[in-house]
């Protein structure tokens, strides 16, 4: 059978969208957007020593709000603990990321967080964190070499205030703004790291404690990447499914 001219375009143009689809398709495997169907199957890459991570790009624990109303968010918003505070008691509203470490080392955690409640910096200005799986958990001060671990982790010292079953208790101070400021132990404020001797997959767990308390999204870099890099407003999240 021969085929017109007219009958030839229609075939090179057809065949020429399938291969536009398909290319598309393979470059936005790691679009925030459409990674994957189920946001269970996400696992977030370690790129250059970073990991970054969209709060609201998981399943929603009851309790969580999806949020747009504070301006300067990133992403498709921000969430906000909407559920009853929970001071002592770990766990309620769980969200759970799967994060790929490609280079072992120690990774100091950061989260963007905003007081959304209250007129104070001690108002609506925490919520509970926990890496279980890490090979190393811990709170660590700089300016005098003090090191911290979470409660019923088997080791000591422990930071100041609540936290059990190897959660930390997360917190910043600062008053109608989004701030990268992630704290441990009261009034002796302690920035969070964790150590993964090994690549592979690890679990970050975060939960409600603060009504009124909103995280937009958290970063783990390596301990040789510079915090300004890590925290850039223009990294996205590179995502792989399982």
């Amino acid at each position: 059978m021969k085929l017109s001219c007219t009958s030839l375009l229609r075939w090179k143009s057809l065949l020429l969208l399938i291969t536009l689809f398909v290319a598309c398709s393979s470059e936005d495997d790691h679009d925030i957007n459409s990674p994957c169907t189920d946001p269970s199957e996400h696992i977030y890459q370690e790129v250059d020593g970073i990991i970054t991570v969209e709060m609201e790009n998981t399943t929603i624990g009851e309790g969580w709000g999806l949020k747009t109303e504070s301006p300067d968010f990133t992403g498709n918003g921000y969430l906000q603990w909407e559920g009853e505070t929970a001071y002592n008691n770990p766990g309620n509203g769980l969200l759970t990321y799967r994060i790929q470490v490609n280079t072992p080392g120690t990774y100091r955690f950061l989260w963007r967080g905003r007081i959304n409640e209250g007129n104070s910096g001690s108002d609506a200005n925490d919520a509970w964190l926990r890496m279980a799986d890490a090979t190393d958990f811990f709170g660590y001060k700089a300016k005098n070499g003090s090191y911290v671990y979470p409660k019923d982790s088997g080791k000591t010292p422990n930071p100041n205030g609540s936290g059990k079953e190897g959660w930390f208790k997360i917190y910043l101070n600062k008053l109608n703004e989004w701030a990268w400021i992630s704290n441990t132990s009261d009034n002796d404020a302690h920035a969070v790291f964790a150590t993964f001797e090994k690549a592979g997959i690890y679990t970050v767990e975060i939960s409600g404690r603060s009504k009124g308390f909103a995280i937009d999204r958290f970063s783990l870099f390596h301990e040789n990447v510079n915090e300004a890099d890590a925290t850039a407003a223009n990294l996205n999240p590179t995502i792989t499914c399982q």
